[in-house]
């Protein structure tokens, strides 16, 4: 994982012109949460991503590798934006796309997980949708896939 998503996303609150605290309630997340994602201290999560592509028009490549740009339009977005909670529902179908995935490789449960460094249980975890993606699985599952997060986070087309 790239260790400059944290200054990316202090970039883009300070950009919207907000305080840690308006930019942690406007995603709907508790501001120490928030404070842990911008100091490092944790990971930021699947939930947080979809939100800051939702609700401020984050550019997710530009999120994850720091190329183009920061926002996009809402028109070029793949996935029609809504600002109800109906991306929810799409990121709880994360584990479909993930066994999907499993399935067209011909992977079982403990190959993935070790593809994913993670245990098997909390790759089992996942594919139930009992557990949301980690920004670092869904790195291991872009890159080792070669899918879109469009795609693993909302279920776009490849």
């Amino acid at each position: 994982m790239n260790n400059n998503i944290k200054e990316r996303l202090i970039e883009v609150r300070n950009a919207c012109g907000m305080s840690g605290y308006s930019f942690a309630k406007k995603l709907n997340i508790p501001q120490p949460t928030y404070l842990r994602y911008e100091t490092g201290e944790q990971k930021p999560s699947a939930k947080l991503i979809s939100a800051l592509v939702l609700l401020f028009n984050v550019n997710v490549y530009w999120l994850f590798t720091g190329d183009g740009k920061m926002f996009m339009r809402p028109d070029e977005n793949t996935w029609e934006r809504r600002f109800d909670e109906s991306y929810e529902k799409e990121l709880l179908t994360f584990g479909k796309r993930l066994s999907l995935l499993q399935s067209k490789h011909n992977f079982l449960d403990r190959e993935m997980a070790k593809l994913l460094g993670i245990s098997e249980r909390s790759y089992v975890s996942l594919v139930c949708c009992k557990s949301k993606p980690t920004l670092d699985v869904l790195t291991k599952i872009k890159q080792n896939f070669k899918v879109s997060i469009d795609y693993l986070l909302f279920g776009d087309k490849c």
